[in-house]
């Protein structure tokens, strides 16, 4: 079974010592936000250091014409 689970913030740590009770195989945790950021992270340094190409948006018009109706 999967399922999303919004912790608040202030029982983030009652909700650790919880799922630690638990068999090591019962849950799996991701993280979600923290993937997230680090992922934007990632892809921002990727474009800083040049190592993305980028193109500005005024290059693109080809695929604007392609999706927005006139």
């Amino acid at each position: 079974m999967t399922a999303v689970i919004q912790i608040e913030d202030k029982y983030t740590q009652q909700f650790q010592q919880f799922v630690k009770t638990l068999p090591k195989k019962a849950i799996k945790l991701t993280m979600i936000k923290n993937n997230l950021d680090e992922e934007i992270i990632k892809r921002i340094t990727e474009i800083k250091n040049a190592k993305v190409e980028t193109k500005p948006l005024s290059e693109l018009s080809w695929l604007r014409d392609r999706y927005v109706q006139h």
